[in-house]
């Protein structure tokens, strides 16, 4: 087996190393990822006798992600919010971990360390 192919055994990883990647298992076999930001809008209903024509806006919960340079939104309904805001949440939770895990290997590949 090639060394590009090794995994490296979880017995030589820091202690820093296995909690990250293992938190990072958690988060890919769990409820969801989710790349996006929330946005909190503000919207007139075009109602003629509605508040929200006189400035009281109805809120709404929107997605927002680009996907080939082109912005994506998608409207979140309120029995959905919860379930998106973690899966959101989730996504950037991973993005950190693997953002940290590559620091790790970053500095490992400078100071030539296994």
């Amino acid at each position: 087996m090639s060394d590009r192919k090794k995994a490296i055994p979880r017995a030589r990883m820091a202690a820093s190393e296995r909690d990250r990647r293992s938190r990072l298992a958690r988060l890919m076999h769990g409820a969801g990822l989710l790349r996006g930001t929330l946005v909190l809008r503000e919207r007139v209903c075009g109602k003629p006798n509605c508040r929200c024509r006189k400035g009281h806006k109805h809120l709404a919960l929107y997605v927002v992600a680009s996907k080939r340079g082109r912005l994506r939104q998608l409207y979140v309904p309120k029995a959905w919010e919860p379930r998106v805001r973690q899966w959101v949440e989730q996504y950037q939770e991973a993005r950190r971990l693997l953002e940290e895990i590559s620091e790790l290997y970053w500095d490992k590949a400078r100071t030539r360390q296994e």
